[in-house]
């Protein structure tokens, strides 16, 4: 039996990731898909290792310049929130109206640093951060109106939290949004048909 290792940026969440693997070992009943969650600074180290085939993930300003990257879509990032900060019938916030709100970095020691580099350098959040270690206490520090934090908007919905208000975060009017792209080296002994594929149904 085959294998390819999947390695999948953590923040995307596993349940989209998790379905794309059970649809393709169904149409692939010899292949077998291993799925590691990964934070964004362990992607080239992981292909170097030898230990991933493929990685979904968000390029950002990386330097991927000796592997393939191919879009595989693109979601809308969502502030969460306390809620009443804004009127309940508004489904959008500018970047500008949350600078004097902390920004809620979920991330760990290790992650720390290029989750702040991507909000702060890439994304232009202007808002002071404070870092937590989990989604739970996050919210739970959102939700006491301690600060807001960012999901994309496939994975906000699993969390119900009546006290939390989510919104669409904008940038001078325009959605900021995360890529999920496949990264993979040119060279990868996996067939580029079964990475396809792997692609199509994650885009679904």
């Amino acid at each position: 039996m085959k294998t390819i290792n999947v390695g999948y940026f953590k923040s995307f969440g596993t349940k989209d990731i998790t379905e794309a693997k059970m649809a393709f070992e169904k149409n692939n009943s010899d292949i077998q898909v291993n799925l590691i969650p990964l934070y964004q600074d362990q992607v080239k180290n992981e292909f170097e290792d030898k230990k991933i085939d493929i990685a979904i993930t968000d390029p950002r300003d990386n330097n991927f310049d000796d592997f393939l990257v191919e879009s595989i879509t693109k979601v809308s990032l969502v502030v969460l929130l306390q809620a009443g900060n804004f009127m309940r019938s508004e489904q959008t916030v500018e970047l500008e109206q949350l600078k004097n709100i902390p920004d809620i970095l979920i991330a760990t020691p290790k992650e720390e640093r290029g989750e702040l580099h991507y909000q702060k350098d890439i994304l232009g959040i202007t808002s002071p951060f404070i870092a937590v270690d989990s989604f739970n206490e996050a919210a739970l520090m959102a939700a006491s109106g301690s600060g807001y934090f960012l999901m994309n908007e496939n994975t906000a919905p699993l969390l119900e939290n009546d006290q939390l208000q989510k919104m669409f975060l904008l940038k001078n009017g325009k959605q900021l949004k995360q890529n999920y792209s496949a990264v993979y080296k040119s060279d990868s002994l996996i067939n580029k048909k079964l990475i396809a594929e792997f692609k199509k149904i994650l885009a679904n």
